[in-house]
């Protein structure tokens, strides 16, 4: 999580401010960034995006502790995932550039001390919890961090 978020904030930082506020040249053509990007249309996009994830990611962990199974996704977004990261985005389009950052800033670190209070057997066991099914909890973290800061960091890179 650590590395994938470091080399997140390098690509941003090889970005001129002017870069970092502008709408991306293919936002206008969503097979250009990919399914999961389609309605970012610049960085702060991409940030609340992330920051998003990580709201429910938290939800998904407290939910846990509590003692509540619930699944990491709704009902209502697990059926129309387009509809949700579409949501996600419109819901910030009010949130600044700066605040974005410093969402996403938070909910990294929020991650890191949430994956810690975890032990090893309740991080790498498949279905150590019932609502994780098949899977561990560190492949939620990495579902949440790791791997969308890689693809974050390609889609910056072709903007």
């Amino acid at each position: 999580m650590k590395e994938g978020y470091e080399k997140l904030n390098l690509q941003i930082a090889k970005m001129s401010a002017e870069a970092q506020s502008a709408s991306f040249a293919f936002a206008a053509e969503p097979n250009g960034c990919g399914v999961r990007w389609m309605y970012d249309r610049c960085l702060r996009d991409v940030l609340v995006h992330l920051y998003e994830w990580r709201v429910l990611m938290r939800v998904f962990v407290q939910n846990i502790r509590e003692g509540h199974p619930e699944d990491y996704l709704p009902d209502a977004y697990r059926k129309n995932y387009h509809e949700m990261d579409k949501m996600l985005v419109e819901k910030h389009q009010q949130t600044s550039l700066e605040a974005s950052k410093r969402l996403l800033e938070q909910t990294h670190a929020e991650m890191m001390t949430l994956a810690d209070g975890f032990s090893e057997e309740e991080l790498f066991a498949k279905g150590y919890y019932k609502n994780t099914y098949t899977t561990n909890m560190a492949a939620y973290f990495v579902s949440v961090t790791s791997s969308p800061y890689g693809q974050a960091v390609k889609l910056l890179k072709k903007r």
